[in-house]
């Protein structure tokens, strides 16, 4: 079958912040970047042979928006040439609020992009500087308005919660500084300190657990009551109708398609990741497989797939793996149902209150 989905990695940006793991690279030449667009035409033109029209497509980073408009003209030239859209495709693209401008964005509505995803993480200028976020708070007004000036409402907003020092008070100050905004969807995540990245080799430690669940919590009764905005997914609240297709497809086991140094992609069986340095990729080093046995697989879709609120339903789960949830694992499923933490019934299964706060628990318990 062909591929509907498809995630583009560009790995630019103006700085890494201290908690960023993904694959980036801070102040790239004009001529690096040019080598990446120059590798990606001829990745995409590949790619698309498997490809039929697209429903999702998803362009991260890194900061595709730390492109000058002239860059992202050619990007959107070359996705055009190679690709079609389904009939009610979503094309997202993330942006640091510095970088978007009403130039960009048109550039972007023009190629098809229909939804975009701004990285605010918070309004203090204090928990900004402990988490190492460059910009100033400013820019997110100015890019939701460049934003709302070319006719875009359908956009999310990122944050993040259990900075080092940061009190419940303080986020939810930046809670309903978004309310303000009026995003269609909004992402919070809790804090990590990944290995290697600056913060951890500061000594960074994480928040609280009591301290990030009341977060946690808080986040919902402001969103929902304040905005309309309901929970999806442990980290994901949007308005009805207006979740991220992509990334629920994803997490319910989708096949996509990957293009970009990092970029991942799923054939059903096996996942492929190419190399995570800009000069391997473009010296064309083969992506590195990832391939587990069908029942480990669907263990891991079912994992993934039971961060959603929604949880699954049986028989949508048998027709994505081709396997029966509680052959494949009933005993673990009562287990976590005897501590409260999934509810389990004959037609699906899907996590409690409880269970959503300790997905990651759930998550190892069922690997």
């Amino acid at each position: 079958m062909p591929y509907s989905s498809l995630y583009i990695h560009t790995p630019f940006c103006a700085a890494k912040c201290d908690y960023c793991a993904f694959y980036s690279v801070a102040n790239a030449s004009r001529q690096m970047r040019t080598r990446y667009l120059d590798t990606l035409a001829s990745e995409l033109e590949r790619v698309s042979r498997n490809c039929g029209a697209l429903d999702t497509i998803f362009i991260g980073g890194g900061t595709p928006t730390h492109f000058t408009v002239s860059e992202l003209s050619r990007l959107m030239d070359v996705f055009g040439r190679f690709f079609q859209f389904g009939a009610n495709h979503e094309f997202t693209v993330e942006g640091n609020p510095g970088s978007i401008t009403r130039e960009k964005v048109r550039v972007f509505l023009d190629g098809g992009v229909n939804r975009f995803s701004i990285g605010v993480q918070s309004f203090s200028a204090e928990t900004r500087r402990r988490i190492g976020r460059d910009g100033e708070v400013s820019w997110v007004y100015r890019a939701v308005d460049a934003l709302r000036d070319q006719g875009v409402d359908n956009f999310n907003c990122d944050l993040i919660y259990g900075a080092p020092l940061q009190t419940t008070a303080e986020w939810e100050l930046d809670l309903r500084e978004i309310v303000r905004l009026e995003p269609l969807h909004v992402s919070t995540y809790s804090l990590i300190v990944e290995p290697d990245t600056p913060l951890a080799l500061r000594g960074v430690n994480e928040a609280d657990d009591d301290l990030l669940v009341e977060m946690w919590q808080l986040a919902e009764d402001i969103l929902l009551d304040q905005c309309g905005l309901e929970r999806y997914e442990v980290s994901n609240f949007a308005r009805n109708g207006h979740h991220c297709r992509h990334n629920v497809d994803i997490w319910k086991g989708g096949r996509f398609c990957g293009a970009g140094p990092a970029a991942c992609y799923f054939d059903g069986t096996s996942r492929w990741t190419n190399p995570s340095d800009l000069d391997e990729w473009i010296a064309q080093a083969p992506p590195v497989e990832d391939y587990l046995p069908p029942d480990k697989r669907a263990v891991e879709i079912l994992a993934t797939g039971l961060r959603t609120v929604a949880g699954w339903q049986t028989a949508e789960f048998q027709q994505c793996t081709g396997m029966d949830i509680y052959s494949l694992c009933g005993d673990t499923l009562n287990t976590l149902a005897d501590a409260g933490l999934m509810s389990v019934a004959t037609d699906g299964i899907r996590l409690t209150t409880r269970g959503l706060l300790l997905a990651d628990y759930v998550e190892r318990e069922l690997l």
